[in-house]
């Protein structure tokens, strides 16, 4: 029997709870680390160009090419989607029974700023909350429009994403020479940039604090004004139209969802394929590559993502896998605790935080997958466990207690 899952975007009791939803989220939320251990484990240029960190074998440059075709951008993309539905989610409830709900969405957005602020300073530079309660505060307005307006906006805000990427690219040759240099050692960094994150992230808390916090307040400004926000606030917008359609509630018609698989791995995978043919792993340390070398993957991964969700809503409709849709539905409850957890136990493991120096930099490509695997298996258990015996995950207990002023039960 399945236990009544909880939102990360909103608490809900648990005749309120879709199972399919968590169990969506819980697969997102752990294949979010397949691309994020990069951001953890190795010099952050690796991230897009796989020789900022050193020559690579045959079998790192396809574990490369694996991750990128199969994860890179889409689990994130399913993870926005799903926070965007969350949202509605919770709050239709409120307003079909006549409450009020902005005041709880925007006490909910402070607690939820709060904690992205922390986790960014404090312990990575790679945090998503941000971005997603800044775009938060103003989607939670369009929330009663008609599904396909909801999807015909959140398409024009990817579309206003690529725009800005392929102007950008197209005003390259006029770019001052600083400039380009400068944009050059973000994708390529010299031996002494190398070295000197080395250094930081295996130093101390404290050692770390600048690089972090200068990285976190570029992607809280900058990167969310030509990035963040079209990015993912159109996928959430996407989310709550795919919600209204039923198609993340799990009650679409097979066909439909059969559909959606077809056009979605058919288009995605082949978009995807398009930029690692044009830009394999020795051009990704150009900078045109930073612009015109993720267009592909950048739609491509959109529709993998309504495909992934396509073939889990059909496997937990179809009751197959249920140990695994049990395990993944607990993650999937548990997300912001789980989410948190990924970055302490990473931060913790690569960077030199306990004074024992750290492994940052001295992973390769194919020990980090083993490093995923074993969160993996941490998450899948420990959710489970605490779910036995807890109503919610404890983040999402004191997220609660902020957005209503209420110390909620956490016992069952």
């Amino acid at each position: 029997m399945t236990s009544p899952p909880v939102e990360l975007a909103g608490p809900t009791t648990p005749k309120q709870r879709i199972v399919a939803i968590d169990v969506l989220r819980g697969f997102a939320l752990l294949g979010i680390l397949i691309m994020n251990i990069r951001g953890f484990a190795m010099v952050s240029a690796a991230y897009m160009n796989p020789l900022a960190a050193g020559p690579i074998s045959g079998t790192e440059q396809a574990v490369w090419w694996l991750g990128t075709l199969l994860a890179d951008m889409k689990f994130m993309a399913l993870f926005s989607m799903l926070f965007g539905a969350g949202m509605l989610l919770m709050y239709e409830h409120r307003d079909a029974a006549g409450k009020g709900s902005a005041g709880l969405h925007y006490r909910r957005m402070a607690g939820l700023l709060v904690i992205g602020l922390i986790h960014a300073y404090a312990i990575w530079f790679g945090d998503i909350l941000v971005t997603y309660t800044l775009c938060g505060l103003w989607l939670f307005l369009l929330r009663k429009l008609w599904p396909w307006l909801l999807i015909t906006l959140g398409v024009l805000m990817l579309m206003v994403g690529t725009g800005l990427n392929v102007f950008f690219g197209l005003m390259l040759p006029s770019w001052p020479a600083e400039d380009f240099a400068n944009m050059q050692s973000f994708v390529s960094p010299t031996a002494a940039m190398i070295t000197d994150e080395t250094v930081a992230m295996r130093g101390g808390w404290w050692d770390q604090m600048p690089y972090r916090a200068a990285m976190s307040l570029e992607m809280q400004t900058f990167y969310f004004a030509v990035w963040g926000l079209w990015r993912a606030g159109g996928l959430m917008l996407l989310g709550m139209g795919l919600l209204k359609l039923g198609v993340l509630r799990g009650t679409a018609a097979r066909r439909t969802y059969l559909i959606l698989i077809g056009v979605g791995f058919g288009v995605g995978f082949p978009l995807i394929v398009s930029d690692l043919l044009r830009y394999p792993a020795e051009q990704r340390g150009e900078v045109d590559a930073l612009f015109f070398g993720m267009i592909g993957n950048y739609w491509g991964s959109v529709f993998v993502a309504v495909g992934y969700a396509s073939v889990i809503m059909l496997i937990v409709r179809g009751g197959a896998l249920a140990w695994l849709s049990r395990s993944l539905a607990a993650v999937g409850r548990m997300a912001l605790t789980n989410y948190l957890a990924q970055s302490v136990i990473c931060t913790l493991l690569f960077y030199g935080t306990l004074g024992h120096g750290g492994l940052f930099g001295r992973v390769g490509w194919v020990e980090q997958l083993g490093v995923v695997a074993g969160v993996w298996a941490l998450q899948l258990a420990w959710s489970t466990w605490w779910l036995g015996r807890y109503r919610m995950g404890p983040m999402e207990a004191l997220w609660r207690w902020a957005s209503y002023g209420k110390r909620p039960a956490l016992k069952l």
